[in-house]
């Protein structure tokens, strides 16, 4: 059976191209939602020509956004086109085992000089929190991608830093994922006392107690993701 063709040119809801922002990174950044929320299911044809004219660009920022999933690995070549590999549920167990070894380290390093993330830390939580307030879903997991990537800037490693920024707009999505959920009740509140006591300990400078901290969060995450594309099918 041929794989399906990307649908109809029109524009997903939420996609609008924004001029201001590169963009590639906006084509690169609706196509990665669509896949990781499976609108765009596993083996589906991705063709420069019909997504330019979906997204109303030029074929060239459609070619860098498909560098960018490729390298991703939620595309795979597929002779002159693309082909949507997806994200399983091994691929989601080894971006957070991924995450864990990097968050820890980068947590870790930076605890001892608080100077370098507690202000940036701080401010991503109050963005959470009237967020949360808000019920804006998309505000809250961008506040939330932010608490984390505070860690990875103030940990003074430039290459684990690089290899964060490199799946960071993965995990934002998945962040979303979960808020949409979580919007559900005060869980969205819930999260944001569960950052503001990482941070507390972060602060408390304890390595140990900050690895002990940094693994369970992550873990705890994980399973939720899991569980929240379990529900939406895999």
């Amino acid at each position: 059976m041929p794989a399906p063709t990307v649908g109809p040119p029109v524009l997903a809801t939420g996609a609008r191209i924004e001029r201001q922002v590169a963009l590639g990174e906006q084509v690169a950044r609706a196509l990665r939602a669509e896949i990781l929320t499976r609108v765009l299911p596993v083996d589906t044809l991705l063709v420069e020509a019909p997504l330019a004219a979906r997204f109303e660009v030029s074929r060239g920022p459609v070619r860098d956004a498909l560098r960018t999933l490729a390298t991703e690995g939620l595309i795979a070549g597929a002779g002159r086109s693309y082909r949507v590999v997806g994200l399983h549920e091994r691929d989601v167990r080894s971006l957070y085992a991924l995450r864990e070894l990097l968050e820890v380290y980068a947590c870790q390093q930076a605890a001892a000089a608080p100077a370098t993330y507690q202000a940036a830390a701080e401010t991503a939580i109050a963005a959470m929190a009237e967020a949360a307030r808000a019920g804006d879903v998309p505000a809250f997991a961008r506040a939330d991608a932010e608490f984390h990537s505070v860690f990875y800037r103030a940990c003074g490693n430039d290459r684990l830093r690089a290899v964060w920024e490199q799946h960071v707009a993965t995990f934002a999505v998945l962040f979303q994922l979960t808020a949409a959920l979580d919007a559900v009740g005060d869980a969205l509140s819930v999260s944001v006392t569960q950052h503001r006591a990482l941070l507390d300990t972060i602060l408390g400078g304890d390595p140990n107690s900050v690895a002990a901290h940094v693994a369970a969060d992550v873990a705890a995450a994980r399973e939720r993701i899991i569980n929240v594309r379990a529900e939406l099918g895999s």
